[in-house]
């Protein structure tokens, strides 16, 4: 079905026409009734079938607009990746030889006029005499903001900092925010996801779609027996959530408000809250649990023309490159070397050629690597091969 101008179908119905009444043809003039009468269908034709063409592609992911295309996914059940934002590592020190509380309050670094960090401490806290502790602040908004480590910055927060107190970053390379899904990306995933069916998978993507989540992952087990995940253990009828990410109270009410199941817990799980009275002792937890990692390296063997870079450089650019692609932020079920080969095709190496990629975990090597959705792929190294 394709769109078609008027005269492009009277055409057709007249030379049908003539094709019926060989050899003559048809007066194709307005004093002619029939032709009259063609050009009439033609118009009609013509609105029928735009009509049918435009609406076809309305809800066709892959034709649709991208006004259509936000439209197109509630039908199916999905919505786009709004993004994260960028994580920083804030350590707090107390430098006195007393016991400082940190106040209950939000804090926040201000990297500059539009970029702020900001982490919440929920209770008062006591820090002990020249000792640390170290909270995730997120941006404010969605997207990469490189922070460099710095040992004093400036925190603002709405309860009264005591001046024993010190607070000092990291480096955030490794987890800088995701950008939002692109409209090409979007529509690939409605066209070849099949798993959005499901309350589960809703629920899901409304915490992966937090600014402060950069990834979200539920194991459900709806059967009448226990099960084990990567070391979790899952009751009968509970979920498992594994997220990366800052752990804020709104997830609890996401997930009250979406399914009432319970949660798995694990050693490192964190428990959060969600305050209703419509609840036994008004009060329903939610447990998620932080992604391990799969660690993991790479070999690239290439061929480099010196003429256009150095070695030296060549390979200290492509190993921060792929570190900081392939941080351990997001899940992934599997990781290929086509993943690598396809990567490093955008960074457009002048004068290097590559030959081969070598995976390897555990020492092995491998020809993919195998992720569990209880955790996240991390590359640990980079070796090179030149030939």
């Amino acid at each position: 079905m394709e769109l078609k101008t008027f005269d492009t179908i009277l055409t057709q119905i007249c030379d049908n026409y003539d094709s019926l009444i060989s050899p003559r043809k048809i007066a194709r003039s307005n004093s002619n009734i029939i032709y009259l009468i063609f050009k009439a269908i033609s118009k009609g034709y013509e609105t029928i079938n735009n009509v049918c063409v435009v609406l076809s592609r309305k809800f066709d992911p892959e034709k649709c607009s991208d006004e259509d295309l936000v439209s197109v996914a509630k039908l199916v059940g999905t919505e786009k990746l709004h993004g994260s934002a960028s994580g920083l590592r804030i350590t707090v020190t107390n430098k006195s030889l007393q016991e400082v509380t940190l106040l209950k309050g939000t804090y926040t670094y201000a990297l500059d006029e539009d970029t702020i960090f900001e982490f919440e401490v929920t209770e008062n806290t006591q820090v002990l005499n020249s000792s640390q502790i170290t909270y995730i602040a997120m941006s404010q908004k969605v997207g990469s903001f490189p922070v460099t480590a710095q040992d004093s910055i400036t925190v603002a927060s709405t309860a009264v900092i005591d001046s024993n107190l010190s607070f000092s970053c990291e480096d955030n390379s490794a987890i800088l925010g995701i950008p939002e899904e692109s409209n090409l990306a979007f529509r690939n995933r409605i066209l070849t996801d099949t798993s959005r069916q499901s309350v589960i998978e809703e629920l899901q993507l409304k915490i992966r779609n937090l600014p402060y989540i950069f990834d979200c992952k539920i194991k459900y087990n709806n059967t009448s027996s226990s099960i084990i995940e990567d070391g979790v253990t899952i009751k009968p009828y509970t979920i498992a959530i594994f997220y990366s990410g800052e752990a804020k109270q709104e997830i609890a009410q996401i997930v009250a408000s979406s399914v009432m199941l319970q949660t798995a817990t694990s050693d490192t799980s964190v428990a959060l809250s969600y305050n209703n009275d419509v609840f036994v002792d008004s009060t329903f937890e939610v447990n998620i649990i932080p992604f391990k990692t799969t660690d993991y390296s790479v070999n690239i063997i290439y061929k480099i023309n010196e003429l256009y870079t150095s070695q030296y450089d060549t390979e200290l650019f492509i190993k921060a490159e792929l570190l900081k692609k392939f941080k351990a932020l997001v899940h992934s079920d599997f990781i290929t070397e086509d993943d690598y080969y396809n990567y490093l095709d955008t960074l457009n190496l002048e004068g290097v050629t590559i030959l081969g990629i070598n995976l390897k975990k555990d020492g092995s090597a491998r020809n993919y690597i195998e992720v569990p959705i209880s955790r996240v792929p991390n590359l640990t190294d980079v070796t090179f091969e030149k030939v």
